[in-house]
């Protein structure tokens, strides 16, 4: 998250918070708006780079960049939940769990 000082003409001095690509990490609620709708996902992933995220109808990896483009104009926003939205077919893959489906 970065601090951004408003231009607004007023004597006051306010602050404005603006979220970035650094405030997503594993386990974080998002929900992706995309051409088709929009849907809940989880970041499963995050590196140097890139982020990840899974949902039940959506999926994708993004740079830090895009993901801060995507923020800026509206299409994905950080949920305040306690819940995986990752599939659990897809959660099973990942942490490697003995009784995947086979």
């Amino acid at each position: 998250m970065t601090r951004r000082r408003s231009s607004s003409s007023s004597s006051s001095s306010s602050t404005a918070l603006r979220v970035t690509a650094d405030a997503i990490g594993p386990g974080t609620s998002v929900r992706y708006h995309y051409r088709g709708g929009n849907s809940l996902a989880t970041v499963v992933d995050r590196t140097d780079r890139y982020v990840t995220f899974v949902g039940a109808e959506c999926d994708g990896t993004f740079t830090h960049d895009q993901i801060d483009r995507l923020i800026d104009d509206d299409r994905l926003q950080i949920v305040l939940d306690d819940e995986t939205h990752v599939p659990l077919e897809e959660e099973r893959l990942q942490h490697g769990s003995s009784d995947r489906l086979r």
